[in-house]
């Protein structure tokens, strides 16, 4: 084992030693610089291949808890939870379904159900637990095809749906309806109903036995998404006056929640698909309905929009599951 002392660098050895020093040190600041322009010249491409990152929210109270499902960072299924539904809390286990697009809720006969969109075809799922869907119909899709967002009411047994499509670079939405539990979409599915559309919610008003529609609208025609409302008396749509718009934001994704129906009325969009919003309604769904066909709605907008939007924490812990 070698046991002598260390030697001592000095004179011209040392000056040298001291560049070198100097030399690595500025090179690893040039390192940092080119690593922190490179990072900031791909975010906006990183984030558009991510995003959106808080988008189509859809809302059920039950009571106590209002319990959120909505797409985030791509195609991630996440759940929060509120008690006034308003501010909600997101789940520490998000996500909860993968490869997920165009969530939507339905209540029917006490139970809880998820429409959402896998590859080109649409399943129904069992969220009476929330967090743990369960697949139904046998694992079989309720409707196959390149669409978007779809938006269902319930009469009875009669699930009617709006299904957002495109042609021609423009968005629009038809009609179908089927039976609960025989679902297949496919076989009654019409022909356009609404031009320049898409992001359908449906409530059935069982005071007017009429349907109410809202949806983003007038995106070919203005370049920016708005709210818009239509009415359906099983015979035909109406479009109404209705139009909830923000200079400069695109508002799509209306949601006025299945479930309980709480007081006020709680009016949910989406800003620029990274953001959600709420506005309020002094009144009931039927209040709201008779309001639109009036031409005369008022709405409150909740302090602090947007109310939900994404953070890079919840972002970060994801990508570091994968």
């Amino acid at each position: 084992m070698h046991t002598g002392k260390a030697g001592v660098l000095s004179g011209p050895g040392l000056n040298k030693s001291r560049e070198s020093l100097r030399g690595a040190g500025g090179m690893r600041k040039l390192i940092k610089l080119a690593a922190l322009f490179i990072y900031l010249l791909c975010i906006p491409w990183i984030l558009a291949c991510c995003g959106p990152h808080v988008a189509e929210q859809t809302d059920h109270y039950d009571g106590v808890t209002y319990h959120r499902l909505y797409r985030y960072t791509g195609y991630l299924l996440g759940h929060a939870t509120s008690l006034d539904g308003v501010r909600f809390d997101k789940d520490q286990g998000n996500p909860i379904m993968e490869n997920s697009l165009f969530p939507y809720q339905v209540e029917h006969e006490g139970n809880r159900y998820l429409i959402q969109r896998h590859g080109n075809a649409y399943y129904l799922y069992d969220v009476n637990v929330p967090t743990s869907p369960g697949v139904l119909n046998d694992g079989k899709p309720i409707l196959q095809g390149e669409y978007f967002n779809v938006g269902v009411a319930v009469k009875g047994s009669r699930w009617h749906m709006l299904v957002e499509g495109k042609a021609d670079e423009t968005f629009h939405l038809r009609y179908t309806w089927a039976d609960f539990p025989d679902l297949d979409f496919n076989i009654n599915l019409e022909p356009v109903v609404i031009n320049d559309a898409g992001n359908p919610y449906l409530a059935y008003i069982p005071e007017r036995d009429a349907i109410l529609a809202l949806y983003g609208a007038d995106y070919r025609a203005t370049g920016l998404w708005r709210v818009r409302a239509a009415t359906f008396d099983f015979t035909s749509w109406t479009v109404r006056d209705f139009v909830l718009a923000k200079a400069g934001v695109h508002i799509a994704d209306p949601d006025l929640g299945v479930g309980v129906e709480p007081y006020p009325l709680i009016f949910t969009v989406g800003s620029n698909q990274d953001s959600i919003s709420t506005y309020y309604f002094r009144g009931s769904k039927l209040d709201f309905y008779d309001a639109i066909v009036a031409g005369h709605v008022e709405l409150e907008e909740a302090p602090g929009n947007p109310t939900m939007t994404a953070d890079f924490i919840q972002m970060k812990t994801n990508a570091d599951r994968k």
